[in-house]
């Protein structure tokens, strides 16, 4: 602005020394150096220069501006925590020119060879050595003070709100609140998603206000979202920036000659280094690797690499937040499931509610993916649509929510407290409404399909033929023909031609009519329907009805449908699956008793190969049967498994040979109920890509097991259980190489049950809650009852003998033991100590506990704490990774 000095009067006088005159001047002249030197440090000078024609002019000022108002000492504390970074001169050297290379290409093309030396404080927590770099891609991140960064903490004791690794970035290049919120209902919904929060932070003493820290893609990430360590692989991006980089995108020509995509970009790894070194995780990434390929060259069915039902739900909560960045190519994340052998995504990077993807997109920013282009997820994307996208589930996720997101939106907005603010420091609440109401709108089309019918000639017979093109992107599903007030059956459709893409699904008569595929016109789908035609054949005028839904909706909608018109014309996953009549074909034993349940006959059975139940189907095994498995064979199941056995006449499951593989349930909907079962003798699944660890593993699917021996593995778990209910009464673990038992993410109760002659540990859990009553652990070579990873186990007249360790508390878990006996711990009665350190301390509270034969009663590291018998137990510095090195601490 010019500044506009007053007219001098002739009446006025004012009289200054030389030397007062001199003094002003030189604090003009001081003022507008420094201020010159000030925009000059923070490149905004350069900025004016290279960006003053960029349609992003007005948010550089705006940035700047900001900048300004906080390096002008306008910070002031909020509630929010706050990091400490020190970054010692010649790393920041290197920073710097990375930055301004960076600002003269307009890209940043960085790598982890950028890594530089620094530390890191969190609040008042010690120091910790890090290694830091530039992060981001476009410049957005880079054009203030307020530089986002990647981190990795290089202390392997060391962990900030959890995580080893995680970015800091300006809170604007995600938009604000919005992407946190996003964030939070991913995970509400099971959707894997990197950890998201808000922090003060201050770089070598100056206050850079509030960023953005956002988790990377660690196991952390898995663990702390109940997943098991799988791989997280990515599209590699790096020859697109480096193109663009180069001149392609930011040239004046305008557009650039490479082109990118997902079959023509590298699929590679996060954390490879840790992979190579795992022969397992190794081997995961050779089979997601090899499906990711094949599902992008059509080799393989999508439900058969992807898991639909968490797709579905991602990109419908994606489409609700507007939240298409996300699904571009080079930000998608996908996490192989280890134990249902599918792929699901992990979402981030949305930058949620943001006009750019507001109107241009909706409702649909994905519809020419190729991993959106599968009915099972467009059907799960539907449904969680109208599940989502109301009042109701709204007003739900505030209440749960919104003070939380109020709190983070008045820390962001105080930075912002001396102007205007950015658009997207605001409660999301009335845009995410808006979208909602966009997206019912959206998927309430008045016609989604356009349909002729013709009289043609059948075997001497007229016959009904029906001509459908869906004019969706979504799957659409036929549901009835009705024709002067009576409705044609549909399963005596018979489809005519090439494009006979069409399903028969649950219910009679009812069919899947796909989308057109990408790129292809809307070919009609044409089928012939036997019905006495002859009024139709009097009167070609005669319209029917169709009646159809969106795959996946409640909502009906009624299509006439026309004469007159005539057509221009028109692989196996990881796991083995097998159809019904597959499986009877296979099995002489097995006999279908109703839908979606088989059995196996009694008698005694040599099972030769895999027995695969169809999908859905549960299994019931009878009293005095026994099956003997050849060697490697497998029993998979996606139902129940019902063995009922007597006292007299148990049921016996083993191996003919050598050892079988073992047993695998997955999302059984209904509870397997076992009794006098005696099963063993399993080496576990060795499928390429799919290793499980279990000789027997349920998948959330619950299980209850009495009177029944499980035992004599070649397994590292006996009996794997993973975020199934369970109860165990009476069952007995016996000779296993590893742990009898492992459960993850579970809940249930184990009561009069036996562990003995185990090689590892004889109940393990992890983010689990279990109560363990009456039962007995003799002969354990590790530890006889570990808790870890935030479990809460409670231990009541157990009795322990000849163990390592008695009870072990680790990483958060609380433990509660009342009136037992340890004997003969070789290590300790009890431990409690940090295994993982981005939980934190464990405690143990023992009472009427009596130690015999036992040297080390308690160990109790620093941090941790053990009251026993109503004393606490003095901590001390203990190197737990020493003592696992050395086999003390066991696995």
């Amino acid at each position: 602005m010019k500044i506009k000095y007053p007219v001098k009067k002739e009446k006025t006088k004012v009289n200054l020394s030389g030397s007062m005159t001199a003094l002003i001047l030189l604090v003009v002249i001081t003022s507008i150096f420094f201020a010159g030197i000030f925009l000059e440090r923070n490149g905004y000078i350069e900025l004016i220069g290279i960006r003053f024609d960029d349609v992003k002019t007005s948010y550089v000022f705006d940035q700047a501006i900001e900048e300004i108002n906080t390096d002008a000492g306008f910070f002031t504390e909020s509630t929010l925590p706050t990091i400490y970074l020190d970054i010692p001169f010649a790393s920041m050297l290197r920073i710097t020119e990375k930055r301004e290379k960076a600002l003269r290409i307009g890209v940043l093309l960085s790598s982890d060879d950028d890594l530089v030396p620094a530390t890191i404080r969190f609040n008042d927590e010690q120091n910790l050595d890090i290694k830091i770099r530039l992060k981001g891609d476009w410049t957005d991140h880079l054009i203030t003070s307020k530089w986002s960064y990647r981190i990795h903490i290089t202390e392997e004791d060391g962990a900030i709100l959890g995580m080893q690794r995680f970015s800091l970035q300006a809170p604007l290049t995600r938009n604000f609140v919005s992407e946190w919120a996003y964030h939070e209902n991913l995970m509400q919904e099971n959707i894997l998603t990197t950890r998201y929060d808000f922090v003060n932070v201050i770089i070598n003493g100056d206050h850079k206000g509030v960023y953005a820290f956002e988790e990377s893609f660690t196991e952390d990430l898995l663990e702390s979202q109940e997943r098991r360590e799988g791989i997280i692989v990515r599209y590699n991006e790096d020859l697109m920036w480096t193109d663009w980089a180069g001149g392609g995108y930011l040239s004046e020509m305008g557009d650039f000659w490479l082109t990118e995509g997902f079959d023509k970009s590298e699929i590679i790894p996060f954390r490879s280094s840790h992979i190579g070194s795992n022969p397992l995780l190794s081997d995961e990434l050779e089979i997601v690797t090899e499906l990711l390929y094949s599902l992008e060259r059509g080799t393989i069915p999508i439900a058969e690499v992807l898991d639909e039902e968490l797709w579905g739900r991602y990109y419908a909560l994606t489409d609700l937040w507007a939240g298409g960045h996300g699904t571009e190519w080079h930000n998608y994340r996908f996490y192989y499931n280890p134990v249902t052998g599918l792929i699901e995504p992990v979402a981030f990077d949305a930058i949620a509610l943001t006009e750019y993807y507001w109107f241009d997109e909706i409702a649909y920013p994905f519809q020419s993916d190729l991993f959106f282009n599968s009915p099972g997820i467009q059907k799960a994307y539907t449904e969680t649509i109208e599940r989502v996208a109301t009042p109701e589930y709204l007003q739900n996720l505030r209440d749960e929510i919104g003070e939380e997101t109020e709190k983070y939106n008045n820390a962001l907005a105080e930075e912002y407290r001396y102007r205007e603010l950015p658009i997207g420091i605001q409660l999301p609440w009335e845009r995410l409404y808006e979208r909602a109401n966009m997206l019912v709108v959206s998927l309430r089309p008045a016609q989604p399909v356009r349909g002729n019918y013709h009289i043609i000639e059948d075997n001497n017979e007229k016959a009904l033929q029906l001509d459908l093109v869906n004019m969706m992107t979504l799957p659409v599903q036929i549901n009835e023909l009705r024709w002067d007030d009576q409705s044609i059956p549909f399963d005596q459709a018979q489809c005519i031609g090439t494009n006979c893409d069409i399903k028969l699904v649950s219910g009679v008569g009812s069919f899947i009519l796909n989308s057109a595929a990408e790129g292809q016109d809307f070919i009609p789908v044409s089928f012939t329907l036997l019905a006495d035609v002859s009024a139709l054949a009097q009167d070609p005028e005669m319209s029917l009805t169709l009646n159809v839904s969106l795959y996946g909706s409640s909502r009906d909608i009624d299509i006439p449908i026309l004469t007159n018109y005539v057509p221009a014309g028109i692989t196996q996953g990881v796991k083995p699956i097998a159809t019904l009549d597959e499986a009877l074909a296979s099995h002489d034993f097995l006999i279908q008793l109703s839908d979606n349940h088989l059995a196996v006959q009694r008698g005694d059975w040599d099972v030769a190969g895999d027995l695969i139940l169809p999908e859905g189907y549960k299994l019931t095994i009878p009293s005095g049967t026994s099956l003997h498995f050849a060697e490697g064979k497998i029993l998979l199941a996606s139902g129940s498994v019902d063995m009922l056995g007597t006292e007299d006449a148990p049921i016996t499951v083993a191996s003919q040979n050598g050892a079988w593989g073992g047993m695998v349930i997955l999302n059984a909907e209904d509870a397997s109920d076992w009794e006098n079962v005696i099963i063993g003798e399993m080496s576990g699944i060795s499928y390429s890509g799919w290793g499980l660890t279990g000789g027997i593993t349920f998948y959330r699917s619950e299980i209850n097991i009495i009177s029944s021996v499980i035992g004599n593995n070649a397994t590292e778990d006996a009996l794997n259980v993973i975020q199934s209910p369970f109860t165990l009464t009476y069952v007995e673990f016996l000779n296993t190489p590893s742990d009898a038992f492992d459960g993850d993410f579970t809940e249930g109760t184990v009561q009069y049950c036996s562990f003995h002659d185990v090689l590892g540990d004889g109940f393990d859990v992890s983010g689990s809650t279990v109560m363990i009553l009456d039962s007995y652990f003799v002969n354990i070579a590790d530890k006889a009852i570990s808790a870890g990873e935030h479990s809460t186990v409670t231990v009541e007249n157990v009795t322990i003998r000849d163990v390592a360790i008695g009870i072990a508390s680790k990483d958060l878990s609380r433990v509660e033991v009342f009136s037992s006996v340890i004997d003969s711990a070789r290590v300790a009665g009890l431990a409690a100590y940090i295994k993982k350190p981005q939980y934190g301390a464990a405690s143990i509270g023992a009472i009427g506990i009596e130690f015999l034969n036992t040297e080390t009663e308690a160990i109790c590291q620093t941090e941790s704490d053990i009251l026993l018998n109503e004393e606490v137990v003095s901590p001390q510095e203990v190197d737990v990774d020493a003592l696992y090195d050395q086999g003390i601490l066991g696995n």
